[in-house]
């Protein structure tokens, strides 16, 4: 009889209240262009072979010594990357997922080699940009800092993912 008490009391419960989710979302182009690495973001300056941005590779005897690296770590901030209009009021939460190309997540593969980006993503707090009290509705807007662990890369080049972004209110 306990049983079927919990059975009964768990069930509704658990089946009828769920979040909303009020969707996912679609870039222009279904297209996210972070902000190229330069290689002074990488590479210390003054360092003998960087220059204007380019790898100087020059045969001179002694070799040139080896750049000294500034960090393995970049960090790229959008802080406009979505836009949603809700009904006053609503608590909102915001999830993040990356998946590569070779289905990794929170990673970017590239096209060309075996090789994956490490990408922690830190949500931005979703702000108020607009509200209209006639209609009872706010505007939000969010975005995210992407932070890119480049350590285990050996390949230059362009790296992608499938970055989707679920709303879910309470």
């Amino acid at each position: 009889m306990k049983r079927l008490l919990f059975v009964g009391t768990f069930l509704p419960v658990f089946l009828f209240y769920q979040p909303k989710t009020f969707g996912q979302i679609s870039f222009p182009n279904n297209i996210l262009n972070l902000a190229p690495i330069q290689l002074d973001e990488i590479f210390n300056a003054g360092s003998n072979q960087v220059g204007d941005a380019t790898l100087e590779t020059t045969f001179i005897t002694p070799a040139l010594p080896t750049p000294a690296i500034k960090t393995v770590v970049v960090n790229r901030t959008e802080t406009d990357l979505w836009r949603l209009e809700l009904s006053n009021p609503q608590d909102l939460t915001v999830k993040y997922e990356l998946l590569s190309g070779n289905g990794n997540l929170n990673r970017l593969s590239s096209k060309i080699s075996s090789d994956e980006i490490k990408v922690d993503i830190d949500p931005i707090e979703p702000k108020e940009i607009s509200s209209d009290p006639q209609k009872g509705t706010k505007t939000v807007q969010g975005g995210a800092t992407f932070t890119l662990d480049l350590s285990k890369i050996r390949t230059s080049g362009s790296y992608s993912g499938t970055l989707k972004v679920t709303f879910t209110g309470i």
